[in-house]
C-alpha cells in the first residue's frame, strides 16, 4: 500500500488537474463555469480530497474533523455558483472513477502484494466518495434553504442520522455532544409544512417557522431538535413515555395556532418506545401533515393518531357506499320528516354512547334518545347499542363528509 501511495503523491497535482478537467469536459454546470472557479476552488478541493484519500489509504485515517469541514463549506457554495446538485454528485462519481484508474495505473500487476493492496483501496476509495457526496449534499440543502448559518438549526447530517433511527450510536452522540446537544433516546416528531409559494417566500417563511416551533416546543424535558429537510421543518421532541404525548400535542397546538398567518400545518407522530421507531414517527408526522395541508387545517396541529381511522377509511373505495348504507335513510328520514337522527347518532358517539348524557348534549329527554336510536336501528338494520353495528356506524360518521374531524 506504501508503494502504491507513493507513486499517487508523486503524481497529485496532475491527478488532481486531470479529474477536474473530466468534470469540465462531462458535467455541463462545470463546463459553464469561470475558470476562476474552476483552476481556484474546485481543483484545490479535488486535491485536497486526494490528500485525504492518500492518508486514509496509508495511515488508516478517514476523511473527517475538519478536512471535511472544509471541503462541505466548498460544497455549500455552489449553491450560489451556478452548479447543481446533481453535478455536485455526477463530479463525485468522476472523482471516484478517475482516482481508481490512477490506483490500478501505478499498481504492478506481476507482485500480488500490490494487488491485494489495490483491492483494499478500492474499499476505502468508495467510503470517501460516500462521505464526500453525502456530505456535500447535505451542505449543499442546508445552503439552498439559507440555514447553514443558523446555530438554533442542527446540522442536516445530524439530523439524518436522528431520523435513521441512529440516535444511540456513538457516531451520533459524539457529533451531537459536540455542539452542546444530549440526545435523549426517545423523540415525538413533529413536522411543519406549507404550500410552495411561487414568489419565493418559502425559505423565509419556513425560516420564521422555525424560530416559532423552537420557541414553543420547550418543555421540562428539553428543548426540541428543531432541522430543516426537503422544504419542511422537522422537530425532535425528547419524550420518555407514551404521557409525553399529550404534552407535545398541546405544545404543538400552540404553535400551530401562531404558524396559522404564515399559511404553515403542522403534523405530529405517536410515541414509539426506541430510537429505531424515530423512522415510524417522522413517516408518521409527515403524513400527518401532508394531510392538514391538503385538507387546510391551521390553526391546530394534526395528530398522526387522530387522522390515521380516517386516512385508511377513505382509501377504500368502498367508503362512499358505507356512508350511503349508514347515513342514506336516516338523512332522508330526517329531511321527511325534519327529525335529527344523524344529529342524534353523532351525539351519542361523542358521549361515549351513554344515553343520558346524549339526552342533554342535545336538551332532550332520555327517552327521546332511545326513540330514535330504535328508530336508526329499524332504518339502518343496525342497532346503536350493538357493538359490531355501532362500530359500523360510528365509522361512517367518520367518513362522512359533513363530520367534524
Amino acid at each position: 500500500m506504501s508503494s502504491i501511495v507513493e507513486r499517487l503523491r508523486e503524481r497529485i497535482d496532475d491527478l488532481a488537474r486531470e479529474t477536474v478537467e473530466r468534470y469540465r469536459a462531462e458535467i455541463a454546470d462545470y463546463a459553464a463555469s469561470s475558470g476562476t472557479l474552476i483552476e481556484g476552488e474546485v481543483l484545490s478541493v479535488t486535491r485536497r480530497c486526494l490528500e485525504a484519500l492518500l492518508d486514509d489509504l496509508e495511515y488508516g485515517t478517514p476523511l473527517a474533523g475538519e478536512p471535511l469541514e472544509e471541503i462541505r463549506r466548498s460544497l455549500a457554495r455552489r449553491v450560489n455558483q451556478g452548479v447543481s446538485l446533481t453535478a455536485i454528485q455526477q463530479a463525485c462519481r468522476l472523482f471516484g472513477e478517475h482516482v481508481w484508474e490512477a490506483i490500478l495505473a501505478c499498481t504492478s500487476p506481476d507482485v500480488p502484494e500490490e494487488r491485494e493492496a489495490a483491492l483494499r483501496a478500492a474499499g476505502v476509495l468508495i467510503r470517501q466518495v460516500n462521505v464526500i457526496a453525502t456530505a456535500g449534499a447535505q451542505a449543499y440543502l442546508d445552503a439552498a434553504e439559507d440555514v447553514h448559518n443558523d446555530r438554533h438549526i442542527i446540522r442536516r447530517d445530524l439530523l439524518e442520522a436522528v431520523l435513521s433511527g441512529r440516535a444511540d450510536a456513538p457516531a451520533t452522540v459524539r457529533d451531537a455532544r459536540l455542539i452542546g446537544i444530549d440526545l435523549a433516546p426517545q423523540h415525538i416528531v413533529v413536522v411543519a409544512r406549507t404550500l410552495a409559494a411561487d414568489d419565493g417566500s418559502r425559505p423565509q417563511t419556513l425560516r420564521r417557522a422555525a424560530t416559532v416551533l423552537r420557541e414553543h416546543l420547550r418543555s421540562d424535558a428539553g428543548p426540541a431538535l428543531v432541522g430543516m429537510r426537503e422544504g419542511e421543518i422537522v422537530c425532535l421532541c425528547p419524550a420518555s413515555s407514551p404521557a409525553d404525548l399529550d404534552r407535545v400535542k398541546d405544545l404543538a397546538h400552540r404553535a400551530a395556532t401562531t404558524l396559522s398567518e404564515l399559511g404553515v400545518s403542522v403534523g405530529i407522530s405517536g410515541w414509539h418506545p426506541t430510537p429505531a421507531g424515530v423512522p415510524t414517527a417522522y413517516a408518521e408526522a409527515r403524513e400527518a401533515a401532508e394531510i392538514a395541508v391538503r385538507t387546510g387545517v391551521r390553526g391546530r396541529a394534526v395528530a398522526f393518531d387522530d387522522v390515521l381511522i380516517d386516512h385508511v377509511l377513505r382509501s377504500s373505495e368502498h367508503a362512499e357506499r358505507i356512508i350511503g348504507d349508514a347515513l342514506g335513510p336516516l338523512r332522508e328520514y330526517d329531511e321527511r320528516r325534519n327529525a335529527s337522527l344523524v344529529e342524534t347518532l353523532r351525539a351519542y358517539v361523542d358521549s361515549n354512547f351513554n344515553v343520558t348524557r346524549t339526552a342533554r348534549a342535545l336538551s332532550i329527554h332520555t327517552n327521546s334518545v332511545i326513540y330514535r336510536l330504535d328508530r336508526i336501528r329499524l332504518l339502518t338494520g343496525r342497532d346503536p347499542r350493538k357493538a359490531d353495528d355501532l362500530l359500523f356506524l360510528a365509522l361512517s360518521l367518520r367518513l362522512d363528509a359533513e363530520a367534524v374531524l
